[in-house]
């Protein structure tokens, strides 16, 4: 058998890029965290990259932005290293996912919005996808049809950008600790304000990449599927890392 090498990383089949600057703790589960995949992964702090790009993507001169720049040099370097596929840390990445695809020759997955095409063919043709973001203020239509999905169909948003404990660490706040059950407490109170809202929801999306820790605890608290980050990540892997099934009949 013949192996061929060429790059100086091995054995990472998804490579994860990171704000510069983070310092709050990451518990196994977030995006962020090595522990919350049964695979080896490659997670590299972008250098600069301390907000995701926001509309509108290019310059008077037709030119990226500079966030934009940033992304797509730090794109193009992991799979230079080797990474078989590529994961964003914040669902706010969804605005770039179709820059950063032509950019690059590996699968991509920049926030777990892309999942809600898919979602809605799982559900009753009147349910709705309750999305648990960080800001439901900031989380504009542009993050959703860049990739093929829409504000206004069937999404009913939960932001925690009122939230005291998510915002201590988060969207400005510097804390380096939180307690997890208020973080807990907080998420699913705003899922539940939803519902209000919307009581035909049928399934909870976690967009926030800090969130899936909490999976189990919503799906015990409302009863509804529940999809985030680290699950798309494990799908992707799976895509360029086939299972070998060595099982019997």
């Amino acid at each position: 058998m013949i192996v061929t090498g060429g790059h100086p990383y091995q054995g990472y089949s998804v490579g994860i890029l990171m704000f510069d600057g983070v310092r709050y703790p990451m518990m196994s589960g977030d995006v962020g965290n090595a522990t919350s995949y049964s695979f080896p992964v490659l997670i590299r702090v972008v250098d600069g990259l301390f907000d995701n790009p926001y509309p509108p993507l290019t310059n008077p001169d037709g030119s990226y932005t500079d966030e934009v720049k940033i992304c797509i040099d730090a794109a193009r370097q992991m799979e230079k290293d080797g990474v078989r596929a590529l994961a964003m840390c914040c669902g706010f990445f969804s605005l770039i996912q179709p820059v950063i695809a032509a950019h690059v020759d590996i699968p991509v997955i920049t926030s777990p919005i892309m999942m809600i095409p898919i979602i809605h063919q799982m559900l009753k043709p009147y349910q709705s996808v309750v999305v648990v973001n960080a800001s439901g203020e900031l989380l504009s239509n542009e993050f959703f049809t860049a990739v093929g999905a829409n504000l206004n169909d069937r999404i009913t948003v939960a932001g925690l950008e009122n939230c005291g404990t998510f915002n201590s660490f988060c969207m400005g706040g510097t804390s380096t600790s939180y307690e997890t059950d208020d973080l807990r407490d907080e998420i699913i109170e705003a899922i539940r304000a939803a519902q209000v809202r919307n009581p035909k929801a049928g399934a909870v999306l976690l967009e926030c990449t800090s969130l899936p820790p909490f999976a189990l605890d919503v799906r015990e608290a409302t009863g509804l599927p529940v999809f985030d980050f680290v699950a798309c990540v494990e799908w992707m892997h799976r895509a360029v890392v086939p299972k070998q099934y060595d099982g019997y009949i």
